[in-house]
């Protein structure tokens, strides 16, 4: 028997209603299918920020030049009776006596040479020369016995007048005067040439001497500049040989303290004086100092293929300490406002952007870059989206899912790790 009418039609409702829901529910399970296949990508927004570009290196900070001292006469190393006791950290002032290097040779040598010495200050003195003295004895003589001659030349010609005497006589007395006259003169000559002469051997006398009270003076070690002792110095009783080292010494003080980088080879056309560089210290975590290139080194390391370059501190921390070590970002160029993406979208020099759930190519010129940020040019205004998740895998048109990143924290996912390239980056 056939249901009635009425029931007939409330049968095909339900039977169509329930077709229907089975379909949407397919399409609805079809659809979040489709959806949550496709793969989902990070993206964030282009806005405006300041941009540097640089370059990194490493560096230690160091006096701007060490003092090694080194022994400069063989002997034996001795503390000086009256001095301080110098080890390592001591700190000194230019000038100061420090150490002994004592060679006993060099102390007869300078006795022998202070003895010669008042020899030839004896010999030399006008009054005190037994040299001068016998020339001046026989110089006396000599006038006393011209004198005698002339006398005799004199009552020969008065004799003569009055025929007492002869010319033979006359022209003898002559003689005789013309002999002793030419005996004083050459007296004369013979001790102003020993004046020379004994001027001349004390000179090299007073030569011998300073030489000899040089020498004593290198035994004793000096400090060059004010500074601090950076090593432990020989112990006394240690025999040394000439240039052997004995300490270093260096000025220390943080104010004279310069940064020195080893720069690759690579960056150094981008180096130039008075180029502005930020430093970040192991020591002082979180915090930046600013400095200048202020030496620039003409010679590379030839093993580590490094240029040492210096840069001053301009505001140096009172506890900064030679051999603190820190990382270096050399500015090569810097834009206050420009148009930036984080560097984590840069991908094999390309920008990527999801447009209608398709993720698509951008063609993008390109100004500076830094670690954190690229610099966009043309080809993206401020508000448009980038992808900074890795795209590899991926192909162009490929349908994506989204989700959004604060573009800070998406500029900071490239920012250098602490220890490896620069600490407190761009």
């Amino acid at each position: 028997m056939n249901p009635p009418p009425r029931r007939r039609r409330a049968q095909s409702l339900v039977r169509w209603v329930v077709t229907a829901a089975v379909a949407l529910a397919a399409v609805a399970a079809a659809f979040a299918a489709y959806s949550y296949s496709r793969p989902v990508v990070t993206v964030t927004e282009i806005v405006q920020a300041p941009v540097v570009q640089a370059f990194y290196a490493t560096g230690t900070l160091s006096p701007v030049r060490d003092h090694p001292l080194k022994a400069s006469v063989e002997g034996i190393v001795e503390r000086l009776p009256d001095g301080p006791f110098i080890d390592k950290g001591s700190r000194v002032t230019s000038g100061q006596p420090l150490l002994k290097v004592v060679d006993p040779k060099l102390e007869l040598l300078a006795l022998k040479a202070k003895a010669e010495l008042q020899e030839k200050r004896a010999r030399f003195d006008e009054k005190s020369s037994p040299v001068l003295g016998e020339f001046d004895a026989r110089l006396t003589a000599t006038v006393d016995l011209l004198d005698l001659a002339r006398a005799e030349q004199r009552r020969v010609m008065a004799a003569l007048e009055h025929r007492a005497s002869t010319q033979v006589d006359l022209d003898r007395s002559i003689d005789r005067v013309k002999e002793l006259w030419k005996e004083s003169e050459g007296l004369k000559a013979q001790k102003a040439a020993m004046q020379l002469r004994l001027k001349a051997e004390l000179e090299v006398a007073e030569s011998v001497y300073n030489t000899a009270l040089w020498n004593l003076g290198l035994q004793t070690l000096k400090s060059p500049v004010d500074g601090v002792v950076l090593d432990r110095p020989a112990s006394p009783g240690t025999h040394l040989n000439v240039n052997d080292h004995v300490m270093l010494i260096a000025d220390v003080r943080p104010q004279n303290l310069v940064m020195r980088a080893a720069v690759d080879e690579e960056n150094m056309t981008l180096v130039r004086d008075g180029q502005e560089v930020q430093m970040s210290l192991y020591s002082y975590p979180g915090r930046l100092f600013a400095g200048r290139v202020a030496k620039i080194y003409d010679k590379a390391d030839p093993e580590r293929r490094t240029f040492e370059v210096d840069i001053s501190i301009d505001k140096p921390d009172d506890r900064m300490a030679a051999g603190m070590t820190g990382e270096l970002a050399f500015v090569v160029a810097a834009k206050e406002k420009a148009l930036v993406a984080p560097r984590q979208a840069l991908q094999a020099n390309k920008l990527y952007t999801v447009r209608d759930g398709k993720l698509t190519a951008v063609s993008v010129e390109f100004g500076l870059k830094s670690v954190e940020r690229v610099e966009i040019v043309s080809g993206l205004n401020p508000g448009d989206r980038v992808v900074i998740s890795p795209v590899a895998g991926l192909h162009e048109g490929q349908p994506v899912r989204t989700k959004s990143m604060d573009p800070t924290a998406a500029a900071g996912l490239n920012k250098p790790k602490p220890k490896e390239i620069f600490r407190g980056g761009f």
